[in-house]
């Protein structure tokens, strides 16, 4: 896949545009990953493909080593969600489960990917890694999520999680490499919060990032019980956004809020663009 995602993948994507829609023009998937039917389902973006993974298993185990590659070539549009939360189940000492997600979105491909989050259970361990490999003009919005879970009510939290954040443009070097690692967390270094997210917004260079941004933060305010914030990537390439919540129903609404600016946005942009009723009209006879 890449450097920093070794791993051969077990499910491998691809889109193109074809006649005004974006179709899979590569479908392979391995255990314990799921392809089942995809979807237009967007009437004010009848080009847009609605994509649900699933897996087999339904968790991630200790031993798991989990590669997905998503190509999307010039043009194509596509909303990749999963079935679901994921259960990360205890591992055993010394070991992680290890999940590598490469989402490569060429020249004027619109991307929306919000996998649902995942639940770390107690003695949890996972190492993910999520690249995003953009052209300059795409339209991308790329969340990532984590709560945590003691089914026995007795406060326990997961062992480590490391979690690492790529962003590069059309190759090159990474403008973002965002980590973080927590090993055998205390509760109170959570303040209260058990629900966590991250979002990056890639939009074309030539759109006013500080006003988008603005907009993002006054959407995030109107959200109770979550804490958010957010700030420009390295060379205005983009916008990133953290969240923090009691509970994952304000840390989904927060998401809900930054997908529907990142919507409104999208479908503005769509609308300069095309050509005037009167501007395509034929010109009748007198």
């Amino acid at each position: 896949m890449s450097a920093s995602s070794p791993e051969p993948p077990r499910l491998d994507l691809s889109f193109v545009r074809r006649g005004g829609r974006t179709v899979i023009d590569r479908r392979l998937f391995a255990w314990p990953f799921v392809l089942t039917r995809s979807f237009h389902t967007d009437v004010a973006r009848p080009d847009v493909l609605s994509v649900i993974l699933q897996t087999g298993s339904g968790a991630v185990h200790g031993e798991d080593r989990l590669a997905q590659r998503f190509t999307l070539h010039v043009d194509a549009a596509v909303s990749i969600t999963t079935q679901g939360a994921t259960s990360v189940h205890r591992a055993e000492p010394g070991v992680r489960a290890m999940e590598q997600v490469l989402l490569r979105v060429e020249r004027g491909a619109s991307l929306d990917y919000r996998p649902e989050p995942r639940i770390l259970f107690p003695d949890a361990a996972l190492c993910q890694v999520l690249e995003l490999d953009c052209a300059q003009d795409v339209s991308a919005l790329v969340t990532d999520a984590f709560t945590m879970h003691d089914p026995n009510g007795l406060g326990r939290l997961f062992r480590e999680l490391d979690s690492t954040l790529i962003v590069r443009r059309s190759g090159e070097e990474p403008m973002l490499i965002d980590r973080m690692h927590l090993r055998n967390p205390a509760a109170a270094a959570f303040k209260g919060h058990r629900a966590f997210g991250s979002a990056v917004l890639m939009r074309p260079q030539r759109q006013d990032l500080a006003a988008i941004r603005l907009r993002l933060a006054d959407a995030l305010a109107c959200v109770g019980g979550l804490y958010a914030a957010a700030s420009l990537l390295p060379d205005s390439a983009g916008i990133g956004v953290r969240l923090a919540a009691c509970e994952m129903q304000q840390l989904r609404a927060g998401f809900d809020a930054v997908a529907a600016v990142h919507r409104d946005i999208d479908l503005g942009a769509r609308a300069a663009q095309a050509p005037s009723a009167s501007a395509t009209a034929r010109p009748t006879a007198a």
